[in-house]
C-alpha cells in the first residue's frame, strides 16, 4: 500500500465527505418524492386498506354502476310522477259576470278546472236577489255532454292547455 501524505488524505476525506453529502441530499429528495407518491397512492386506493390498483378500480366501477342504477330509478320515478301530474287538475280559469241585468257586482261566476288533457269540470254559480244556484258539469276533451253557457265556454277556453297563462298580478313598484 502506498504511503499517502496528510494533504492527500485530507483531499480524499473531503471528496468522500462531498460524495456522502450528495448521496444524503439525493436520499432526502427521493424520500420526499416517495412520501408524496405514497399519499397520492393512498388517495387512489380510497382508504388505508392494502389493496392493489385493480381492486380499487373494480370497487370504483361497482360504485359507478350503483349510482347509475339509482339515477335510472330517479328518472323512472320522475317520468311516472310527470304522467300522474298530467292527470291532476292543474289548469283553471274564472269568469265573473252579472247574470241578471238588475244585479251588479259581478257576483255570478263560472270556473273551469282542467287537467293537461282538457278533462275536468266547470262550476257555475248564478247569484240572484233571493237565491244562488250552483251547477257542476263534467268536461271531456274541452267539451261537455251538457249545454254550456257562453261564460262556461269562456272559462273552459281560458283553462285549456292550449291557452297561454297570463300573469294577472299587479306590477310591483319599486
Amino acid at each position: 500500500m502506498p504511503d499517502l501524505t496528510t494533504e492527500q488524505l485530507t483531499y480524499a476525506l473531503a471528496a468522500v465527505a462531498a460524495v456522502a453529502l450528495v448521496a444524503l441530499l439525493v436520499a432526502v429528495v427521493l424520500w420526499v418524492r416517495l412520501r408524496k407518491l405514497r399519499r397520492q397512492y393512498a388517495i387512489v386506493r380510497g382508504g388505508g386498506e392494502d389493496r392493489d390498483f385493480l381492486q380499487t378500480l373494480s370497487g370504483w366501477a361497482k360504485q359507478v354502476e350503483a349510482i347509475s342504477k339509482r339515477v335510472d330509478g330517479v328518472v323512472a320515478d320522475q317520468q311516472r310522477h310527470a304522467a300522474v301530474a298530467r292527470l291532476a287538475l292543474q289548469r283553471f280559469h274564472l269568469v265573473r259576470y252579472d247574470a241578471f241585468e238588475d244585479m251588479g257586482g259581478r257576483l255570478s261566476f263560472s270556473a273551469a278546472l282542467l287537467d293537461d288533457h282538457g278533462d275536468g269540470l266547470v262550476i257555475t254559480s248564478i247569484n240572484g236577489r233571493t237565491e244562488t244556484r250552483t251547477y257542476a258539469k263534467p268536461i271531456r276533451s274541452l267539451a261537455s255532454d251538457h249545454n254550456l253557457s257562453d261564460e262556461e265556454r269562456e272559462a273552459i277556453a281560458g283553462a285549456s292547455p292550449q291557452s297561454p297563462r297570463r300573469d294577472r298580478r299587479a306590477p310591483v313598484s319599486s
